[in-house]
């Protein structure tokens, strides 16, 4: 795993603080509403609640909520959910955990990785991740996995970029392609911290899948459903035999 330089801690424990939600201010309550209605169709019919992994500020949970769904979320950075426990509808909804270790029962309808929740780590600890959430679906149930499209991460890669957010705050981002993981070096408001996620092609994804006893029943290229494309790659993902039963485009 890549770590954070000169820290010694891996990266991820690091930037989940003030400085990410300054950096990804784009990413607003707006778009996740957008985005959730898009999964609503499959959503409502899951069998069970919905276990949002890493939900970081609740943006994603609030949303599922909203619309009625029995939800939940968890995330390992404190720092987001203190910003999540301020928004009312996922009070009560929220707990710290480690989605390595998911600290819950099995038998829920729909577990959802949104926004490159995945990845973080080694082949091996993702993989083991991936088995591990899995586990806790009720039969029939839903894996969500949502990514970049790793291909055009490739061909469109800016090595650096300099940007003013709306409070002022100057972001500069250096981005690279180690091998097979995307490294980001963002400079913030006097604050520097480090990303590295794996690029996960879909052939990856699937070997990874199968070998959890699961299978990928279809791929859209955006989060708000599959006539948009924005270059993502969300992976639907169920059970062997709930997957027999399923064809791509199946609302269910």
């Amino acid at each position: 795993m890549t770590g954070t330089p000169g820290c010694g801690r891996p990266w991820w424990e690091r930037a989940f603080g003030p400085e990410y939600l300054q950096v990804y201010a784009h990413r607003d309550d707006r778009l996740a509403r957008d985005e959730v209605e898009g999964l609503l169709p499959r959503l409502r019919s899951a069998p069970g609640p919905i276990l949002d992994v890493g939900c970081g500020n609740g943006r994603h949970l609030e949303q599922l909520a909203a619309a009625g769904l029995p939800s939940w979320g968890f995330d390992y950075s404190e720092h987001l959910l203190e910003i999540a426990r301020e928004r009312a509808a996922c009070r009560g909804r929220l707990a710290r955990s480690d989605m390595r270790h998911p600290a819950f029962a099995p038998g829920w309808g729909a577990i959802v990785l949104l926004f490159t929740a995945f990845g973080y780590f080694d082949d091996a600890e993702n993989a083991a991740c991936l088995a591990a959430l899995g586990r806790l679906l009720a039969p029939g149930g839903w894996l969500l996995v949502d990514l970049p499209d790793s291909d055009h991460v490739r061909r469109s890669l800016v090595p650096e970029s300099r940007r003013m957010t709306a409070a002022g705050v100057e972001i500069v981002e250096r981005r690279r392609i180690d091998g097979d993981r995307m490294v980001k070096d963002v400079g913030c408001d006097q604050a520097e911290y480090h990303e590295s996620v794996r690029l996960y092609a879909p052939a990856e994804i699937s070997a990874m899948v199968e070998a959890a006893e699961m299978r990928v029943v279809d791929i859209w290229s955006s989060l708000r459903g599959p006539g948009h494309d924005d270059r993502r790659r969300v992976f639907w993902i169920t059970d062997r035999y709930s997957a027999s039963r399923l064809s791509p485009n199946t609302e269910s």
